[in-house]
């Protein structure tokens, strides 16, 4: 009884190494009505538990309605028991957010917050637009304000021009944050990005036993948090 609904389309980010700018444009919002209909159908129709998606849901705005204003108006749905959203952007993330998932009773508890690297250097790279110590911030805040709220992250191993300097910063951060689950992705060259301009210069060896290393302390501080 889940299902998930759109509520916006496309983004505006450019993050180096992502196509979706190009290939589905610009970011474009529906209007809130139209999303809290849809939510309201699916209700009527059985479904419990929804998710709300977009490429970055933080962004989101019509009118004078915000992304907190937004799940205020979707908690509020008679019928709806729970539901969730994905994927935050860190540089969008913000202390009233986190208030509204600590304060909404519907709501999950829990934040997917893309981290992507743990390195400095590789974040401008990627043109993520915040720096280690913001996401790091962001992750204090949250804790602080989410009692017990689940983090899950996405991290890119083996960007262009990664040392193993970067990919320790990285492995570093994942261990001092300590998330609950984490998405490990290897880098692959994609046509008309700004990192497709940069020489693909990290081995597939190399990606792979970076990519075998990280899944593995994942692995065991995912297994350390569940016993």
């Amino acid at each position: 009884n889940h299902a998930h609904v759109v509520i916006s389309e496309g983004c505006s980010n450019f993050c180096s190494y992502c196509v979706v700018p190009y290939v589905r444009g610009p970011l474009r919002h529906r209007h809130y009505k139209d999303i809290l209909m849809e939510i309201e159908k699916a209700v009527d129709g059985g479904i419990s538990e929804i998710t709300l998606l977009g490429q970055n849901v933080n962004a989101y705005k019509y009118e004078t309605i915000d992304f907190t204003g937004l799940i205020e108006l979707v908690n509020s749905v008679k019928g709806l028991k729970r539901f969730g959203f994905m994927t935050s952007h860190p540089k969008d993330a913000s202390l009233k957010l986190f208030k509204a998932i600590a304060g909404l009773g519907k709501l999950r508890k829990s934040l997917h917050l893309p981290l992507q690297s743990g390195s400095e250097r590789i974040l401008k790279l990627m043109n993520r637009g915040y720096s280690k110590k913001f996401y790091l911030d962001l992750v204090d805040n949250y804790r602080r304000i989410v009692s017990n709220g689940i983090l899950t992250t996405d991290i890119i191993v083996g960007f262009p021009t990664e040392s193993e300097a970067d990919f320790k910063e990285s492995c570093d951060l994942i261990k001092s944050v300590g998330f609950d689950s984490a998405y490990i992705f290897k880098y692959s060259p994609r046509p008309h990005t700004e990192a497709f301009k940069i020489k693909d210069d990290i081995s597939k060896a190399e990606k792979e036993r970076r990519h075998k290393l990280m899944l593995e302390l994942q692995r065991g501080i995912s297994g350390g948090k569940r016993c």
